[in-house]
């Protein structure tokens, strides 16, 4: 998938940058357009500053947004801005769309994060990969509180 051909939905890339703040997650969420022959791999590290050996970028989720477009979610871990102020990740509740309407009617950044957390608390689990990505002890122990979870899980 690369880019916007005319005619088509936008498509926009949302990135999740998380960190260990004081024995929990803490996120900064920022989002893009994906530009014109741009991977959306890319296009979430360029909207994170992420380096290609930086840290781990996963795809987290998709959704639709309001207007019809397409929301490609990223989820960077450790967040390679830690200085820059950051919302707490509380104890955000699964969104849930109607009996017949998989999709929610509406849905908060942190519950988009705190999805993304379950991801990556199960890749934590599941992945070698992910695992030696996210072996700092702080971030570990922040995961842990984040039941692990797969993409549309209820």
């Amino acid at each position: 998938m690369r880019g916007n051909a005319a005619g088509t939905r936008p498509v926009t890339v949302e990135v999740f940058l998380l960190r260990a703040a004081g024995g929990a997650l803490a996120y900064r969420r920022c989002a893009g357009a994906l530009g014109p022959d741009e991977h959306p791999d890319a296009a979430a590290r360029r909207l994170g500053g992420v380096r290609d050996d930086g840290p781990l970028v996963h795809s987290t989720s998709w959704r639709c947004d309001a207007d019809g477009g397409v929301v490609l979610t990223y989820a960077v871990v450790p967040d390679p801005g830690a200085a820059a102020p950051a919302t707490p990740l509380g104890a955000a509740g699964i969104a849930r769309g109607e009996r017949g309407r998989p999709s929610p009617a509406s849905l908060e950044p942190a519950q988009v994060a705190a999805h993304a957390a379950r991801h990556l608390a199960f890749l934590a689990e599941h992945d070698p990969e992910a695992r030696d990505a996210l072996n700092d002890p702080l971030l570990a122990e922040a995961l842990a509180r984040h039941a692990p979870g797969l993409a549309g899980r209820v």
